[in-house]
């Protein structure tokens, strides 16, 4: 009786033990499963990209079509009264700004396809060239530019205003990226060298047009080259120190002039004098609260039957929020946030530091400039005149804004270059297991030869047939797993020529043998039996209680 109720615990017992094998053989399983699947998620392609360089850039250019649609569409909706007293043509102003931006888009298409519009020739070819071109325009808007508004911004080419600061830009972005990778990365550059440095890229540019006089592109440039250095590593203490420069500077350039201290007087209390200084600002609260929720519809506004100057260029913000209400007016922030964050996700993508520089500076410049616009519209902040990009009408405006988007595809095209690393990572094999446990492999064999892939899994099965519970000997069970190895691909030289590829499988811990993984043997002749060094070269687990046969 005692003997039957120990057989039947033995029985219990052996069961037991059964059911853990085949449970850790199944995890790891499952868990590989799991693995290769996020795996192949991270490593999936998108037109021949990897999807982490190529879903930003395809978010970026949706957001930068559905911006230029959308300004299109608004610019036509504001100006098309206007356009027919003044000219006769209610798509006037239209077909310009699609002119300006069919022009922007063939700039963009350039820039991302030719070769010697590379990033490192704007570093090291073109940007003395962009940075002379630019310092001459300004200069010659003193001489024979037209005057506008108190201001002399623009020069005249056949009919067209060109308006230099805003091309001026994209080149101090680019040489404010060199200047910060030079010195805070590859330490080029000392302090000194740095200062007379940005005093010519970026001072003389920024005083010619800070004399024109155009305070809100100044204050836009300065702040994105802030930016730009505050992200490649400039201190803390030394920000807050230019910071609060800058600011008392402002104040001081607020104050020498009555006309911007008029400005911040309405920012201030835009209701103090409704019919003068504050007339535009009060125009723009009453079409954003006569706009309510959902707007009056495209097409509806009011205030753009010559109420709002200006209404299809600075303020067509206000257009927009009497026409689409605070839902659509948010939901066109949102698109233009969505732009600015994949411009910055692409710039962290990006193959080298300058490239990220690049990217972040005119993603900063978007930013900053549609930031100054809405709170100067708002009446948060005093008035600049400064457009919305891929909004406001405006060919200057729309250009460089266009010629900012080229800058930053270029980083998203360049951060998809093959490198040695690349090179030597696609000469690796990826093994695989398919649903019945066999293996399978993609890419190219780790080891020369053209052997078939076999995985692990066929040595552990083979090894526990002759298992000691299963009525055969331990001995028995050694010789089965030592010809089941020999067969299983760890070299067979001068049989069929070749080697076969070993599946190390993608889990670590598969590697590791247990007492449950079946018997190993280290050391084979050119046959795939065990040699003769030590008679037995590994260990089994010859019984349920772990006993290790030596």
């Amino acid at each position: 009786m005692a003997r039957d109720t120990r057989s039947n615990q033995d029985a219990r017992m052996d069961a037991r033990a059964g059911e853990g094998v085949r449970g850790r053989a199944e995890r790891p399983r499952r868990r590989r499963a799991t693995e290769f699947e996020h795996s192949g998620m991270g490593e999936r392609l998108i037109a021949g990209v990897p999807a982490r360089i190529m879903a930003p850039r395809l978010v970026f250019i949706v957001c930068l079509a559905a911006l230029c649609s959308f300004g299109l569409l608004m610019v036509y909706s504001a100006s098309s009264v206007e356009a027919l007293q003044e000219t006769g043509s209610s798509t006037y102003f239209l077909f310009r700004q699609s002119a300006f931006m069919a022009f922007g888009s063939l700039i963009i298409f350039a820039m991302c396809k030719l070769p010697f519009l590379s990033l490192d020739s704007y570093k090291f070819r073109w940007s003395t060239a962009f940075w002379f071109f630019v310092v001459v325009s300004l200069a010659a808007t003193f001489v024979i530019g037209a005057a506008a508004g108190g201001a002399s911004r623009w020069l005249d080419f056949f009919g067209f205003n060109f308006q230099p600061s805003e091309f001026a830009k994209p080149v101090i972005i680019i040489f404010a990226a060199k200047l910060a990778e030079d010195y805070y990365w590859n330490h080029a550059v000392d302090s000194r060298s740095l200062l007379v440095s940005l005093a010519f890229a970026v001072g003389i540019p920024v005083l010619l047009v800070f004399m024109q006089p155009d305070l809100g592109s100044s204050v836009i440039i300065l702040t994105t080259v802030l930016f730009i250095f505050v992200l490649a590593g400039m201190p803390v203490k030394l920000t807050l120190g230019i910071v609060g420069i800058a600011a008392a500077a402002g104040f001081a350039a607020i104050a020498a002039k009555p006309y911007r201290l008029a400005r911040l007087m309405v920012a201030l209390d835009p209701w103090k004098d409704a019919y003068g200084d504050g007339y535009q600002a009060t125009l723009a609260i009453m079409a954003f609260a006569s706009g309510g929720l959902f707007g009056r519809g495209i097409g509806g506004s009011t205030m753009k039957y010559n109420y709002l100057p200006e209404a299809h260029n600075d303020y067509i913000l206000a257009i927009i929020g009497e026409e689409l209400g605070l839902v659509g007016t948010l939901l066109f922030f949102a698109v233009y946030i969505v732009l600015v964050v994949a411009g910055f996700k692409i710039g962290s993508r990006s193959k080298d530091r300058y490239g990220q520089l690049i990217a972040y500076g005119c993603s900063s410049m978007l930013a900053v400039q549609f930031f100054v616009n809405v709170m100067g519209i708002l009446s948060l902040t005093p008035m600049t005149g400064k457009p919305i990009p891929f909004i406001s009408y405006g060919g200057s405006s729309i250009v460089s804004a266009m010629i900012l988007a080229g800058l930053i595809l270029r980083v998203s095209i360049e951060s998809n270059q093959t490198t040695i690393h690349d090179v030597r990572r696609q000469s690796l094999s990826v093994v695989d297991r398919d649903r019945g446990g066999r293996a399978t492999s993609s890419g190219f064999s780790v080891l020369t030869g053209g052997g078939s892939a076999r995985g692990e899994s066929s040595r552990g099965r083979s090894s526990q047939s002759g298992s000691p519970r299963q009525g055969g000997s331990t001995r028995g069970a050694r010789s089965s797993s030592t010809s089941s190895r020999g067969s299983a691909g760890y070299g067979r030289t001068g049989i069929s020529g070749g080697y076969d590829r070993v599946n190390l499988n993608g889990d670590p811990s598969d590697r590791l043998r247990s007492r449950d993984s079946g018997p190993r043997v280290n050391r084979y002749d050119g046959s795939g039996r065990r040699d003769n060094h030590g008679g037995r070269g590994g260990y089994s687990n010859s019984t349920r209680r772990g006993r290790y046969d030596r």
